[in-house]
């Protein structure tokens, strides 16, 4: 029957995406240095060998046609390889693994917004936190957007987050970058020991299959992404206006290894100093005094 490559490309990629929302966590942490570069090797070899392994043996040990393999089959490769109680248990597995990539893709998103409030791009009603130091409103608004795209086609959905995802990986390479090449100073976590051109070199590739993922896709993802720049956009100038009609509270709260505040003085090329008099240290993380506060 041959590859279907759109089908192909687009599970490929959406199997082995969202890698970067471990920066999330970053500032949840004691020791990004280490912690972050040791976290997502281990995850990448985790990764790899947890679906090469499996899908060669039941590729291996079986003679099913290609058509034969749809959603679920996984678990009747098991039973004919094991029996009864390894089908179970690889539904079970299965079952887990889902509850735990949609806990972490939840979190992630949430702590994404979190750090934008953080930043000042969002109210500050985003940086609230529960008890339990989890960012309450980001959960909130995470949840309400998974149960609006639940209703949809999984086939359909799943080019649509592909699309989308792919315009931001391009934004994230684009900004590896630019602060590579012009932001050499900006204390950063973790810095990649190649020389500049080796580290703009190795995004290239991704780069370009990111992009192929966008061509490949079908009309109706492009109008959805289309939509989404247009509502990003519009929802950017309206949080510009609710700051300055005061329709919101803002605050900025810079941590270590974050980049200064998107105003005035980041524009004029200034760098956020921990040691100036609008700072102070509270509970280990460093924030903008009261009357830096934006409203």
């Amino acid at each position: 029957a041959g590859i279907l490559w759109r089908p192909f490309m687009n599970n490929m990629f959406w199997n082995l995406n969202s890698f970067d929302n471990a920066a999330s966590f970053a500032g949840e942490t004691t020791d990004v240095k280490k912690t972050y570069p040791r976290g997502i090797f281990i995850g990448l070899i985790m990764t790899v060998v947890f679906y090469i392994v499996p899908l060669m043996v039941a590729v291996g040990a079986t003679d099913y046609t290609q058509s034969e393999w749809v959603d679920g089959h996984l678990g009747a490769v098991a039973v004919d390889i094991g029996g009864s109680w390894l089908g179970a248990w690889t539904i079970f597995a299965a079952g887990i693994s889902n509850l735990a990539l949609f806990e972490a893709e939840l979190s992630a998103d949430a702590f994404q917004l979190m750090g934008m409030a953080e930043r000042g791009y969002l109210p500050k009603v985003f940086q609230k936190r529960s008890r339990y130091g989890t960012p309450t409103t980001g959960i909130i608004v995470g949840t309400m957007v998974i149960i609006l795209f639940g209703c949809a086609d999984f086939g359909q959905l799943l080019e649509l987050l592909n699309a989308n995802y792919a315009i931001s990986l391009l934004m994230e390479y684009a900004a590896f970058i630019k602060l590579r090449l012009f932001r050499k100073e900006l204390e950063r976590p973790y810095r990649i020991p190649l020389p500049d051109w080796a580290a703009v070199l190795i995004a290239v590739p991704p780069c370009l299959a990111t992009i192929a993922i966008i061509l490949i896709s079908n009309w109706y993802v492009y109008i959805f992404t289309f939509g989404a720049i247009i509502c990003g956009i519009f929802f950017f100038k309206v949080g510009d206006i609710a700051k300055r009609k005061g329709w919101f509270e803002y605050e900025v709260k810079t941590r270590g290894y974050a980049m200064p505040p998107m105003d005035d003085s980041s524009s004029r090329g200034e760098t956020f100093d921990p040691s100036s008099s609008d700072c102070v240290n509270h509970e280990g993380e460093w924030e903008y005094r009261e009357d830096n506060r934006i409203t």
